[in-house]
């Protein structure tokens, strides 16, 4: 507990807090104790505000559109993951028997519990270590999102430029070196042949990393961008009929003369 505050860069006043945003419910369910779904619940609305806040006031150039699709790509649940792994939240995680074996290192089980952690983080100091929390883990992925918001991410640019030609990559991804300071390596293939290399924190970093490196090999950098969505055709105005009229209301409710 102490090392994983020690990566949160907050110490708790209630430790207990932090115990129970890594406890999922196949571990609650078997010890009779809460699980962390509440907690996790504030700490999605918390990451939410936060990243808005700073999108809204960083990037007064973006529009409502944009700062919507930065936000969803940078608190995803692939996103909560990769910071989940490089707090090497997993190794704390208490699960039931059935999840033991790859609930660490699975993609919804490290999202949910990063964002048990930020609501108990939040729940224990308030708005300002949470922020810190947020701001210190995710700023460089709301940046890089921020710089090219109308841009797919590389390994969709890839699977969607292969589609054309009919290919589907491949990715081998390896790591080495203890859980917190874990670094991996991957390679995308195409063809039988390896056409990008890429390396990161996490797994997903390195396949990232490599299919933006298939990209400059393969199609010379190409980066499509996310196609914009044809404003709506305005229907032609429908004509009214005499008796959908004001003036015919009106000469209906007028009392007759006698």
């Amino acid at each position: 507990m102490n090392h994983l505050q020690k990566r949160l860069g907050y110490r708790f006043s209630s430790p207990e807090l932090l115990l129970n945003a890594l406890t999922h419910s196949s571990y609650a369910n078997e010890m009779g104790i809460p699980d962390n779904e509440r907690l996790e619940f504030l700490g999605d609305t918390v990451l939410q505000m936060v990243v808005t806040r700073h999108l809204f006031g960083e990037y007064p150039h973006l529009r409502e559109g944009q700062m919507t699709r930065v936000r969803a790509a940078v608190v995803r649940k692939e996103s909560l993951a990769q910071v989940a792994e490089v707090l090497d939240l997993g190794e704390g995680l208490r699960l039931g028997k059935g999840q033991e074996q790859s609930g660490r290192h699975n993609v919804s089980i490290l999202a949910d519990a990063m964002e048990a952690v930020i609501g108990a983080v939040y729940t224990d100091g308030g708005w300002k270590p949470a922020e810190r929390l947020i701001m210190t883990n995710w700023r460089e992925m709301i940046d890089t999102q921020a710089a090219a918001p109308d841009a797919l991410d590389a390994k969709t640019q890839l699977q969607e430029l292969l589609a054309t030609e009919g290919k589907t990559p491949q990715y081998r991804v390896t790591g080495e070196g203890p859980g917190h300071a874990r670094r991996f390596e991957a390679e995308v293939w195409v063809d039988e042949k390896c056409s990008g290399t890429g390396e990161g924190p996490t797994h997903r970093l390195a396949e990232q990393q490599a299919a933006r490196s298939a990209i400059e090999t393969l199609f010379s950098g190409t980066i499509p961008a996310r196609p914009r969505a044809k404003p709506p055709v305005s229907a032609a105005p429908r004509a009214v009929g005499p008796r959908e009229s004001p003036q015919w209301w009106w000469m209906k409710r007028r009392p007759k003369k006698p």
